[in-house]
């Protein structure tokens, strides 16, 4: 009897120590073990925040790299390209704006005496007949230059032998010269893909009489792959008025054997140039 009274406290004794216990599945564990699962869990969770964290910072951190690398760049260069196209839009505005008084509707004419001789690519065919036909076609090309065309065909120009000449111009009005205007056509107008003929620097003079050493207005670049006409500010210290002027090229983009001129406009004002100015 006495024994079994101790197997049957034993088994009590057990009993309460599995009360201790909750279950887990089929299996018992202490709520020891169940606060270190549970510490084990937010371990693992914030290691899980940690890690999505720092997969956020790594994916930013990339793509900025990748807006440095490539976004930045391309706005600078569409903004670049936007301001070249406005500034060749205000160049074609200020072109048409501004008064001409070198175009040959309104009484201008070009001197061709006190001007370089036309290039002349043929063969002589006749001493009279090629002297009448060259004087013909001289007069006619240089004419080309003052008629103001608002836009430029291959080959309705005037050339010059070389890279070197000059155009003398009467004025239809006695003006204080502010701008110039230089006509080419452009790279893509040309067959060739080139525009080598093309004025490249050049000189303004503007003289009071046909005789004048003339005054220097400046001298200036023609962009080769700028727009067809290119508009370009002078500065007058003399502040006088002028009757003629004089386009002098002092060279082209690379043909030797000539130089071609498609268009030339003489803007300002007839008031002394201090009060062109203001105006």
């Amino acid at each position: 009897m006495l024994r079994r009274s101790n197997r049957l406290l034993e088994g009590l004794s057990e009993e309460v120590d599995l009360a201790k216990y909750k279950p887990i599945g089929r299996y018992y564990t202490s709520d020891a073990e169940v606060w270190d699962q549970t510490d084990l869990t937010s371990v693992m969770q914030t290691r899980g925040i940690k890690s999505w964290i720092f997969s956020t910072k790594s994916v930013s951190c990339f793509l900025l790299i990748l807006l440095f690398a490539f976004g930045i760049p391309h706005m600078y260069f569409n903004l670049n390209g936007a301001q070249t196209n406005l500034d060749m839009d205000l160049n074609i505005t200020l072109t048409h704006k501004l008064p001409n008084f070198a175009v040959e509707s309104q009484g201008a004419r070009v001197l061709q005496h006190l001007s370089t001789d036309t290039y002349w690519p043929r063969k002589s065919i006749g001493l009279v007949w090629d002297r009448i036909f060259y004087w013909l076609y001289s007069s006619q090309t240089q004419r080309q230059v003052i008629q103001g065309h608002s836009s430029l065909q291959p080959g309705r120009c005037w050339c010059f032998p070389g890279d070197r000449g000059h155009l003398f111009i009467e004025l239809s009005h006695p003006v204080s010269i502010t701008h110039v205007t230089l006509g080419h056509i452009t790279k893509s107008q040309s067959p060739y893909g080139s525009i080598a003929s093309a004025s490249r620097e050049f000189s303004i003079y503007g003289m009071r009489t046909e005789a004048d050493a003339g005054t220097d207005l400046g001298r200036l670049t023609y962009d080769q792959d700028g727009v067809a006409f290119q508009t370009f500010k002078l500065t007058n210290s003399d502040d006088a008025i002028f009757r003629y002027a004089k386009l002098q090229v002092e060279n082209n983009w690379g043909n030797v054997d000539y130089t071609c001129v498609y268009s030339f406009r003489v803007h300002g004002c007839t008031l002394p140039f201090a009060q062109c100015q203001q105006r």
